[in-house]
């Protein structure tokens, strides 16, 4: 079921309860009203007849005749004069619409409407002479109220009841209550139709939050939702943005990261390929044939010089994914130092192919982690060797300088060798990417060096550009933070 139509139902069911709830204490109050009315005209016209009947009945009580005789000769004189007195007072103008009857020592002796025997005898019972009681009670279909008043003559109880016909009272009664359902379910109409307009209205925001979350399940992760309220659908709204971006962001790391998986485990398939292919080959030979010393040597040379690249492959492989997943310890490094192991390490390859390497550094104190940053030194001394000719030369500078107020030490790199294009410069970091696949395998490059030497300056917090061009050379930049001098 849809949040609008639970949101519908729940708002009838509350305003019918509310209305019910209503109208029942208004009917309810109504009606009690009503009856209070009645009962107080009941009373005040069993006072009346109580006033009269009292006020007849001493005047006989008071005559002479009355007192000379016996009891049971009173108490006779007493019926008689009380079956007189009602007559009287029922032709009198002052009750002529009032039922009452008269009971006098256990007995009735008047009766207004000839129905003393049905009377309900609760109205007698514990009612002691000064007293009055009342009661509500149905009789055949019909609503009656009694009132009882009860007084002491002769040393007998003398009743006077009072009954008042409240049939009209229940009819209207069931009239108002008819009314009243009737209005309700005109109101709970008319409110179920502006209900269902404005619960539309206000859930027309979560539909577009819905639509747009279908679309991001089908993998439209552009989806996003246009609401302008401020109240908190907006707030949501708003979030749902927020998180659509992060999935996004999310997902194209994911499929960046897949396909750069797939790119590394297709290169390195590849690169091994090629060495293993070449020391299989030979060792067959040498295996399945006699073949002359200079052809024996030539075969091992291959061997040699193919299972070296793979090492150095293996070896820089495993020290690129050691180094993702760990924290470098840096500390403080004289420059000089550090650019003197480099140029040590780098000596015999530069010497091989005669090639001249100029260092001009600034002395200064850098916070680094020293082999890992010797070793993005080297990489880049290597590349600029095999990218330059026999007998060229290569530079390799450093300065201290500052930038917005902060120190900075600037490594640069410099050769003139072949350079590289834009989409090369982009892609050298890639692992296993060679721009010059024939003539980095010659020079026994496996494409991971940069790769490394980009993780290793991350970690550093440094920053680095390249700047190259065919035919002209390249220029290597390093800007690195925390200069103690």
């Amino acid at each position: 079921m849809k949040f609008r139509n639970k949101m519908l139902i729940m708002n009838i069911v509350l305003l019918s309860a509310a209305l019910g709830i209503v109208g029942y204490l208004m009917v309810r109050r109504n009606f009690d009203m009503i009856q209070e009315t009645g009962l107080s005209q009941t009373i005040l016209g069993n006072h009346l007849v109580q006033s009269s009947v009292e006020y007849d009945l001493l005047q006989v009580i008071n005559e002479t005749e009355y007192q000379t005789g016996t009891e049971e000769e009173k108490v006779f004189q007493i019926r008689k004069e009380l079956e007189e007195i009602g007559g009287r007072i029922k032709s009198s103008t002052i009750v002529t619409d009032t039922i009452f009857f008269i009971r006098y020592n256990d007995q009735w002796v008047y009766s207004s409407d000839s129905r003393p025997d049905r009377f309900p005898m609760e109205l007698f019972y514990n009612l002691k002479a000064g007293e009055k009681n009342y009661l509500f009670c149905e009789e055949e279909g019909r609503y009656f109220i009694y009132v009882t008043s009860c007084s002491l003559v002769e040393d007998k109880l003398l009743y006077v009841v009072n009954q008042s016909d409240i049939s009209e009272n229940y009819r209207l009664l069931e009239e108002q209550i008819w009314y009243f359902r009737l209005v309700i379910l005109l109101v709970l109409a008319a409110a179920s139709m502006l209900m269902t307009m404005v619960s539309r209205f206000l859930t027309r925001h979560l539909e577009l939050l819905a639509q747009a979350s279908g679309e991001i399940a089908r993998e439209n992760y552009a989806k996003r939702v246009r609401i302008s309220s401020e109240d908190e659908v907006g707030q949501l709204a708003e979030q749902f943005n927020h998180m659509a971006d992060a999935v996004e962001d999310h997902i194209m790391q994911l499929r960046e990261m897949i396909q750069s998986r797939e790119q590394f485990v297709a290169g390195f398939t590849h690169e091994i390929k090629t060495p293993m292919t070449a020391i299989i080959g030979y060792a067959d030979t040498m295996r399945s044939m006699e073949l002359p010393r200079q052809e024996q040597v030539l075969a091992l040379n291959y061997i040699f010089s193919e299972g070296k690249r793979l090492e150095d492959m293996s070896g820089k492989l495993f020290e690129l994914l050691c180094l993702k997943r760990t924290e470098i310890e840096c500390i403080p490094v004289h420059v000089t130092d550090l650019i003197t192991g480099v140029v040590r390490t780098t000596k015999p390859i530069l010497e091989k192919k005669e090639i001249v390497l100029v260092h001009n550094v600034e002395e200064a104190v850098i916070t680094i982690n020293k082999e890992l940053f010797a070793t993005v030194l080297v990489n880049l001394l290597d590349n600029a060797c095999k990218a330059s000719e026999p007998g060229g030369e290569i530079q390799i500078s450093g300065r201290c300088t500052r930038e917005e107020d902060d120190p900075v030490y600037l490594f640069s790199i410099c050769d003139k060798g072949i350079g590289m294009s834009g989409e090369e410069v982009r892609r050298m970091c890639d692992e296993f990417y060679m721009a010059d696949k024939s003539r980095s395998r010659k020079e026994g490059g496996a494409g991971i060096g940069m790769a490394l030497v980009s993780l290793i300056l991350e970690k550093h917090g440094a920053e680095w550009e390249t700047e190259s061009e065919p035919g002209i050379g390249t220029t290597i930049r390093i800007r690195i933070k925390g200069v103690v001098v």
